[in-house]
């Protein structure tokens, strides 16, 4: 594996082991510690997520603007910031409902800023040693990309699960010393030569030039489309429902936080058994169909749930949930690292992420509200249905379907 990479992959594990964490720590904090209701809950996690409907897109110009390394770098260096500020708090008091809002607004600032960044290194550690690059060799590089995700992720995951054993101010610690080590790879990727010369342009104008180049290719159109359904849809009830069905699962116990972190490893588990798969047989020539079929699954999974399986089942079905995820998730980016030209890449990936992210946390308002007055069961179902209705809508566009890549 060339160093350029090795230095992008454990800089993204890295990052990825903080999200994993992220994950339990702060819902878990919000129910367990902090005693907040299924409705607050979904404020809460959605915080995080609102940032980037104004951030992200700025996020993306300035990874355009300037070095994605340094970029990505500061903002790893913000994340280690948000997280030493709540275990600072930790040590005088309980957090409340206003503190967590705030430490997840920030936490969502500085994430808006590092995904584009990010990810647009994709491109420059693909290459080979004469600075070339082909589309598989891109597909390939982010396929180890969403390994070193979900890899990381999981170990985070597996750090959070003793959060009833060591407590969140000795996991919030872990968060600030390996995002710091995250950023020195990150920046040590950058190159002098990275910089692209846009004139004087403000920002708006990056941002709109952007959002024509993706909205004049139809198959990025679409997919940035389906990615906003998915996040209103399946991260949304995936960010509030889960946790709520922890706790109910693990009654009076005291053990949800471990019961939670073990549905998040299965779901991870899931996806990294289907990037394995992926890294081994490739992304294919057809990866919109590949994306299509995952929603189809997903919403078979969400119905399934939605009958109340067995703490086991639930388990089991998690872990399907991941794989198809994970699936969709590699080859929705690789489509778009192909298909969006280089001096607008960041910008793209900006807005994908807006889709995806902005609109989960819209999403996670909505379960947490239809999770207060229903059952959060009922909930899945509707997810569920809402998906089929989504399958056959862009089964029939067929923009998406007919995407192709020559390796």
């Amino acid at each position: 594996m060339p160093p350029r990479l090795q230095k992008f992959l454990l800089g993204y594990s890295g990052t990825s082991l903080a999200t994993g964490l992220q994950v339990i720590l702060l819902p878990w904090i919000a129910l367990a510690v902090v005693g907040l209701p299924a409705l607050q809950l979904g404020w809460v996690q959605a915080s995080v997520l609102l940032p980037n409907l104004v951030f992200l897109l700025f996020g993306g110009a300035l990874a355009d603007r300037r070095d994605s390394a340094a970029v990505a770098a500061l903002a790893c260096i913000g994340l280690a910031l948000c997280h030493g500020g709540l275990l600072l708090y930790f040590s005088y008091r309980l957090p409340d409902l206003l503190v967590l809002l705030f430490y997840g607004v920030c936490l969502g600032v500085c994430t808006a800023f590092l995904q584009p960044a990010r990810d647009n290194l994709v491109q420059r550690t693909a290459r080979d040693r004469k600075g070339h690059t082909t589309e598989s060799r891109v597909q390939k590089t982010v396929t180890w990309m969403m390994l070193a995700q979900y890899g990381g992720q999981a170990v985070g995951m597996l750090l959070a699960s003793r959060f009833d054993q060591w407590g969140p101010q000795l996991l919030l610690s872990v968060q600030v010393a390996v995002l710091a080590i995250a950023a020195v790879f990150l920046f040590s990727l950058r190159e002098k030569t990275a910089r692209r010369p846009v004139g004087e342009k403000l920002p708006l104008t990056l941002i709109i030039e952007g959002l024509s180049q993706a909205w004049g290719r139809p198959a990025l159109r679409e997919l940035i489309a389906l990615m906003a359904f998915n996040g209103f849809v399946h991260i949304g009830v995936f960010l509030v429902v889960l946790p709520l069905l922890a706790a109910q699962y693990s009654g009076a116990g005291g053990r949800g936080a471990s019961y939670y972190a073990t549905l998040q490893l299965a779901f991870v588990a899931g996806t990294v058994a289907a990037t394995v798969t992926l890294l081994r047989r490739g992304q294919g020539a057809q990866p919109g169909r590949g994306i299509l079929m995952c929603l189809l699954y997903s919403a078979a999974l969400l119905v399934a749930i939605s009958f109340g399986p067995t703490p086991l089942g639930l388990m089991l079905l998690c872990a399907c949930w991941g794989a198809v995820a994970a699936a969709s998730a590699a080859l929705g980016r690789g489509i778009v690292q192909l298909l969006a030209p280089d001096q607008y890449r960041s910008r793209i990936i900006s807005i994908y992420q807006l889709a995806l992210f902005g609109s989960a946390a819209l999403g996670a308002l909505a379960a947490g509200a239809l999770s207060e007055y229903a059952a959060p069961l009922t909930t899945l179902l509707w997810a569920g249905i809402l998906s089929l209705l989504a399958f056959v809508l862009v089964l029939w566009s067929g923009a998406l379907r007919g995407v192709q890549i020559q390796n």
